[in-house]
């Protein structure tokens, strides 16, 4: 952040500030999490009011670039991933598109006995078995979401733990299994992480989350997958679009 206030144009000086401060973050001078200068040190350094700082802060709080913390400082704010609905279809492939060195990690990874849930979301007979493998999904080394996939164990024997590692569910599906992907049912609500979800998100228990349940359809509407979503409420966000009327587009639960 070297370069210096224009007092003379009839920009505003707050606005002048501002742009400074977002162009050296975006930069890389300014790490996500990192603490900015004291209000004092931006006066002195940019000759300039105090009430000048105070517009630029709540300026670039405003836009969510930062965050202020009582008594300890003004801290840059971490990356918000913002995701369209319709891109939970494909929810990896939507990543690697929009963030910077995306990852994903399998935790575990065992055939098991549905519970009965499960067991009801895919339609199968009680004696059947399904895949189920925990996932985390990472950007620049900070988890952003992690999902538990249940597939039936009949589409899953068709790759291997390695395949799961490098490639999502849904090519897996698709590419290995052969079957056709036709859609998905979508579930989201708000939630507070349970100790497992908040051990795996690296947050604390009772955090603020979006889950999200994904039930996957083959062409003959056969249920493929179900996969549960825990997306961290500082760090990621859902938008939709409406086109014309509201009406039908939402169904309200009280849980």
């Amino acid at each position: 952040m070297n370069k210096s206030i224009d007092k003379s144009s009839s920009t505003p000086l707050y606005i002048q500030l501002a742009e400074i401060i977002e162009g050296g973050i975006y930069e890389g001078q300014h790490p996500q999490g990192s603490k900015l200068p004291s209000e004092q040190e931006l006066m002195e350094t940019y000759n300039v009011s105090r009430v000048t700082v105070r517009q630029t802060m709540k300026h670039l709080a405003a836009k969510n670039i930062i965050i202020r913390r009582q008594g300890i400082g003004t801290f840059v704010n971490k990356q918000i991933f913002s995701q369209t609905v319709s891109d939970i279809m494909g929810f990896y492939p939507s990543l690697l598109s929009k963030a910077n060195n995306p990852e994903m990690k399998i935790l575990l990874y065992e055939t098991i006995d549905p519970d009965s849930d499960v067991q009801e979301k895919l339609q199968l007979p009680s004696e059947a078995k399904v895949l189920h493998y925990t996932r985390q999904y990472l950007v620049e080394n900070s988890i952003l979401v992690v999902t538990q996939v249940y597939i039936p164990i009949f589409i899953a024997e068709k790759w291997t733990r390695d395949d799961a590692e490098k490639n999502a569910s849904h090519r897996l599906i698709q590419e290995k299994a052969g079957f056709t992907i036709n859609n998905s049912s979508l579930k989201i609500r708000a939630s507070l992480a349970s100790k497992q979800v908040a051990d795996y998100l690296n947050t604390a228990k009772g955090s603020p989350v979006l889950e999200l349940r994904r039930l996957t359809y083959s062409i003959e509407q056969q249920p493929i997958e179900y996969a549960i979503f825990s997306f961290r409420g500082d760090s990621y966000e859902l938008t939709t679009k409406i086109i014309g009327s509201e009406k039908n587009s939402w169904e309200l639960k009280k849980q």
